[in-house]
């Protein structure tokens, strides 16, 4: 298995100011990028307030992109299996992170699923096929990922060690987007634009019914994800096989929800029919409100959020795109 270093590099965290309006909603606050580099985003975040995502590194047109790790104000980047790309998608509360990095030598979006531990460093967790991609890690650290074979997507679940095909009763192919401390995966059949949200365990397979793909899990085996028919919207499907269909930020064309916490609070993005994409929190009851930026009129979007209610995802520097930088959000 290839070993990859990890640099540190101590950053400040600087605070946007909030609209008056806002004053009791969430603040949002800039968690940067690696020195020299434009652009950033976080993709998860644990109950410790630790975040992960990618950052570009260097100023040259198309710079390389790294696996970084958010912690107490410093920003650290988790290195690579090889090639000049990378990114973290998920970490659980032990610090375990995992996600996708090129291999040295290859070309394009070749890679592997990776798990990065504290003090042990990147190991590369293989493929069953061409490239693998990790995304999402519990407590007991067991991994949940897809891998490609022939152009087909698979999921595979990793534990102890070993790498093993999710197999479905009926054959279909299943895209892992998150596991519960339970081991119940969630995710969609068919892949992850083509199918329906279900979640499988042990060999079973339920699916949901909905036309669409599901985002994340918590540990309660409530499913987030977004609907495509008869028209795209977000959706919380309930440990009780019932469907709540969030509701539609005001001024919305279409929603996604990208990632929900134990209070069934659910989070993700809408777009306007004119382009215009912003971070959206959901309550329980599925109420929306749009997170704030960090200029008026710039664009957001949201990724994930833990137990607490803390999001983290991405916002534009300015109102008129371009740059954009991780980001979180806090009550």
């Amino acid at each position: 298995m290839l070993a990859a270093s990890a640099v540190a590099v101590t950053m400040a965290v600087v605070p946007a100011a909030a609209p008056a309006t806002a004053a009791a909603g969430p603040h949002i606050v800039v968690l940067g990028t690696l020195t020299g580099s434009c652009c950033s985003q976080a993709f998860a975040i644990n109950d410790h307030g630790v975040v992960v995502g990618q950052s570009q590194v260097g100023t040259q047109e198309n710079p390389p992109e790294r696996a970084v790790r958010w912690k107490d104000g410093v920003i650290t980047d988790l290195g690579t299996l090889g090639g000049p790309r990378a990114w973290a998608t998920a970490i659980n509360n032990n610090g375990w992170i995992v996600g996708f990095s090129e291999l040295a030598g290859e070309n394009g979006n070749i890679g592997h699923a990776f798990l990065w531990r504290p003090g042990l460093g990147m190991i590369d967790l293989g493929s069953l096929g061409e490239t693998s991609m990790a995304t999402g890690i519990n407590d007991s650290g067991v991994v949940v990922g897809r891998y490609v074979v022939n152009g087909q997507l698979h999921g595979f679940r990793w534990a102890g060690g070993v790498m093993t095909k999710i197999i479905t009763p009926t054959g279909e192919g299943f895209d892992p987007a998150g596991v519960n401390k339970h081991g119940k995966i969630g995710g969609s059949l068919n892949g992850e634009y083509s199918g329906q949200p279900a979640w499988w365990k042990n060999g079973q397979t339920v699916a949901s019914g909905l036309v669409g793909h599901a985002s994340a899990i918590n540990d309660s085996g409530d499913v987030s994800g977004t609907y495509w028919e008869p028209t795209q919207g977000a959706f919380v499907w309930r440990a009780d096989g019932t469907v709540l269909h969030l509701g539609m930020p005001a001024g919305a064309k279409f929603a996604e929800a990208t990632g929900i916490n134990e209070s069934r609070h659910t989070v993700g993005h809408r777009t306007t029919e004119f382009g215009n994409v912003r971070a959206v929190y959901w309550s329980e009851f599925g109420t929306p409100r749009l997170l704030p930026g960090l200029v008026p009129g710039g664009q957001s979007m949201a990724f994930g959020m833990n137990r607490l209610g803390q999001t983290v995802g991405q916002a534009n520097l300015t109102a008129t795109g371009g740059e954009y930088t991780a980001v979180l959000w806090t009550n």
